[in-house]
């Protein structure tokens, strides 16, 4: 039976596992920036977890990074579109806050994170259903389009949406569907991704996605492996007419538990 963990769980157990494996053999990505295969759209954002601490107005040089989103209320300096996040209960304070005020340039928000999962925001689908009806959906009315909770690619993620929406059938405006996947094979990516627009029936943003195994942590993506795998999935993703928007994990230092040849700060603005 296949284990899923969430990548905070991992986090420790996985810096010391990969460590040996990727020391000596992964070569600088600055080496291999020129294999990166430009976008062609405006799809592509920003998971971006670095505040102001970093300049985010650098990965906007080839005009292809359109949005970003924070995992909170909380935006950077940035000219891009921001998109907020309800992450969970945490965010109840900073979001009711938010919502008092006018979000210039924002026209969509995202719901709770990874809800099924115990590490992050570990909600029920009826407890995510009374949360988006108390402070999600009241936006609907402002016009802004609302983003499902994003679940994680474990089997229980497809199934809390299905159960969350059942719940919230009549009492909620779901406007597109937020995923995360992570593995190390694009073919399945791509089916999972056709089978929640197939299911689901609404447009679909990937918000994280990366080469990861998180079930045999020493079995790793190396950079060649890596930029193959983002070659041929945001080749999909920008083909993908059902697909609105997607940011990749991560332009971040820390990888915070995912494979950190994932981590394409700080020459992200490369990528796109």
């Amino acid at each position: 039976m296949k284990v899923f963990f969430s990548k905070l769980q991992l986090g420790i157990l996985y810096t010391t596992t990969l460590i040996k494996t990727l020391a000596h053999a992964t070569p600088h990505p600055n080496t291999l920036l020129t294999t990166r295969a430009v976008t062609n759209t405006t799809k592509a954002g920003l998971a971006w977890p670095n505040g102001n601490s970093v300049d985010i107005e650098q990965y906007t040089a080839t005009g292809k990074v359109s949005w970003y989103y924070t995992w909170s209320t909380f935006p950077a300096k940035a000219s891009l579109e921001f998109v907020p996040m309800f992450w969970g209960e945490k965010s109840i304070s900073q979001w009711s806050s938010m919502v008092q005020e006018t979000l210039p340039g924002t026209t969509a928000v995202l719901g709770m994170n990874e809800p099924e999962q115990s590490g992050q925001s570990n909600l029920t689908a009826q407890q995510g259903m009374e949360l988006w009806r108390t402070y999600v959906e009241p936006l609907h009315a402002r016009g802004y389009r609302l983003g499902s909770p994003a679940t994680s690619s474990a089997p229980s993620g497809k199934v809390w949406l299905q159960d969350f929406l059942t719940a919230c059938a009549e009492d909620c405006t779901v406007d597109f569907i937020a995923l995360h996947w992570y593995g190390t094979n694009a073919s399945l990516f791509i089916t999972y991704v056709e089978d929640f627009y197939q299911t689901f029936q609404k447009p679909i943003w990937v918000t994280e996605w990366a080469c990861m195994n998180f079930v045999d942590l020493t079995k790793q993506c190396s950079m060649d492996e890596t930029m193959a795998f983002l070659n041929t999935t945001q080749s999909f993703l920008d083909n993908a007419d059902f697909v609105e928007r997607y940011s990749w994990f991560g332009a971040m230092k820390d990888a915070n538990g995912v494979n950190p040849v994932c981590c394409i700060y700080p020459f992200m603005s490369n990528f796109f």
